[in-house]
Formats: structure tokens, C-alpha cells, sequence
């Protein structure tokens, strides 16, 4: 019977040491992977919100060029006129987070050659040529003395 009990002693052991189990702290997880980077803005894509911010600014525009420098920023130029006026509208976006950057808006009045009667600015409110200007001078320099 001892020879039982010393076998069974052991099988226990056994058994015992077999259900340890031991545990380790898991590894802490890495901060989470940044979200995926959004896709570029398309030429096409460009020139829509161009013409979108130029119909927004109540002008006809025609589009001069567009073109991305670098990666990051896309220039689209604009032919711009309205109602009596006419110039140009240059515009950069961001093409990831598809922001406008940058407006450079010079739309100038047409002078109008046909209504500016005064174009010599000589006082001349009659344009006769009566006014208090000196004229073209003739002859040689020798004579106006």
C-alpha cells in the first residue's frame, strides 16, 4: 500500500505542476495607426472649385491654367470679367484638405475710350480747345525764349 500511496503521491504532483499556469503582463497596445491619408484633388477636380468660387464672386470666367506645384498646393488662374470690368482671378487650394489657401482677385474697370471726353485733363470744359492748356508748341526750341 505504500507503493500505491507514493504513486499516487507522484501522479498528484504531476498532475499539479502540469496546471500551473504562469501569466504575463500582455504588451501594452501601440497607439492607433493614423487614419489614411485622403486622396489628391484631381485637375478636374481643381478647376470645378475654381470655377465654382468664380461664379460665387459674380464673374465670367475662362480658365487661363491649372497646374499643382509640389504635391500639395493646386494654382488655378482665371480670366475674369463682369459688367464693365475685366482681369484676373488666381486661386490655391490645398489639394488634401481641399481648403482655399490663397485669392488674388484683380478685376479692374474697363476705361471706356469713348465716354472720356476730357482725356487731355487741361480744364477744358467746352472741348474746343479753348481751355487754359498751352497746346503742342511749334517751331524750334530757339523761339520760346
Amino acid at each position: 500500500m505504500t507503493a500505491m500511496r507514493i504513486a499516487l503521491f507522484v501522479g498528484v504532483v504531476l498532475l499539479a505542476s502540469g496546471c500551473v499556469v504562469h501569466t504575463r503582463p500582455r504588451p501594452r497596445p501601440g497607439p492607433p495607426p493614423p487614419p489614411p491619408r485622403p486622396s489628391a484633388m484631381s485637375y478636374n477636380e481643381a478647376v470645378d472649385r475654381g470655377f465654382g468660387e468664380c461664379r460665387a464672386r459674380r464673374y465670367e470666367c475662362r480658365l487661363k491654367e491649372a497646374h499643382q506645384t509640389g504635391r500639395d498646393i493646386w494654382k488655378v488662374k482665371f480670366f475674369a470679367s463682369a459688367p464693365g470690368a475685366r482681369g484676373h482671378l488666381h486661386l490655391e487650394f490645398d489639394a488634401y484638405s481641399r481648403d482655399l489657401l490663397r485669392v488674388d482677385e484683380k478685376v479692374k474697370a474697363r476705361r471706356d475710350r469713348d465716354h472720356d471726353d476730357d482725356w487731355d485733363d487741361d480744364d477744358d470744359d467746352d472741348d474746343h480747345r479753348h481751355g487754359r492748356g498751352r497746346g503742342k508748341k511749334r517751331g524750334h526750341a530757339k523761339h520760346d525764349d
